[in-house]
């Protein structure tokens, strides 16, 4: 690879932080620069301490909104570099095809984070490579991160973590056979499997949305570990899509949570958890209606 103007951060959320980085080198296309982004296959916590953060995106998807964006995913592992002192990190970078490279306002880098974005911007002066630094994103007068997204969607807190992230919080897990209970009940789900590396939700009822063959559906998400079906305690995503009618078993489905509706609760009769899910179906509609 060559010719790269580089994005360098962690990138795990993809928020309105990180976005501002990877619009400083998309600025750069014209410049006959290709916008990239230095990924890591761990996170740096999980190299450093052993225990890295709860994922806001699966790996995948993660490459999927970058390439959407336009931006070439650059993959390293964190280990090989993690050694290095900010001048070995720079030349790596240089030898990789970093014509420029961009960072966010309070950037770190080299061995125990010893660099910053003033000496990275020292370095690159003086090997030659373009240097752009993106200013610090707020909301509510707090710097935008993947901690404060993390502790937003623990409680509930969707539209919050929406603004940070600059688009609705969603995750990408194929649709597996559960054991036909809602459908039975009338209400067949999509369930998904909640890998426990992923973000801690608050456990309850979410008005969602559902792309499907290109058309949108209203959708209520259960998120949590169904109580009324005793279940065996597994975190799992249920989806009743609203309209649709139709085998998604296998699929890997994007669900869009928009807005926290109630607590997940044990129900005494499948009749009033038939009740309240026709309620929560209509909220959702009505959500729905506001945010597309």
């Amino acid at each position: 690879m060559n010719n790269l103007a580089l994005a360098l951060g962690t990138f795990d959320g993809l928020h309105k932080g990180h976005k501002q980085v990877l619009n400083e080198v998309k600025k750069l296309k014209n410049a006959s620069l290709t916008p990239a982004a230095l990924i890591f296959d761990k996170h740096p916590q999980e190299v450093l301490s052993g225990k890295g953060p709860s994922c806001l995106l699966t790996a995948e998807e993660r490459l999927n909104l970058l390439e959407e964006d336009g931006v070439l995913p650059v993959r390293v592992s964190f280990e090989q570099i993690c050694g290095y002192s900010p001048e070995e990190f720079v030349l790596f970078l240089k030898e990789m095809g970093a014509k420029a490279v961009a960072c966010g306002e309070n950037f770190h880098f080299g061995k125990n984070s010893s660099g910053d974005a003033k000496i990275l911007f020292e370095l690159c002066q003086k090997y030659g490579i373009i240097f752009r630094v993106a200013k610090s994103q707020y909301f509510g007068g707090e710097l935008i991160s993947s901690t404060r997204i993390r502790k937003a969607l623990q409680n509930g807190e969707i539209e919050k973590a929406a603004e940070m992230l600059g688009r609705p919080f969603s995750y990408e897990f194929p649709v597996r056979h559960g054991k036909g209970k809602g459908k039975a009940w009338g209400f067949p789900t999509a369930n998904q499997s909640i890998p426990e590396n992923f973000v801690h939700l608050r456990y309850g009822v979410y008005a969602s949305r559902v792309t499907v063959q290109g058309k949108m559906f209203p959708a209520v998400t259960n998120f949590g570990v169904r109580p009324t079906a005793h279940e065996n305690g597994e975190t799992v995503s249920e989806t009743f899509v609203l309209g649709y009618d139709g085998d998604l078993y296998g699929d890997t489905l994007r669900v869009e949570l928009i807005s926290f509706i109630r607590d997940e609760r044990k129900f005494e009769s499948i009749d009033a958890l038939s009740e309240q899910i026709k309620s929560d179906s209509k909220k959702a509609v009505e959500i729905f209606g506001c945010s597309k």
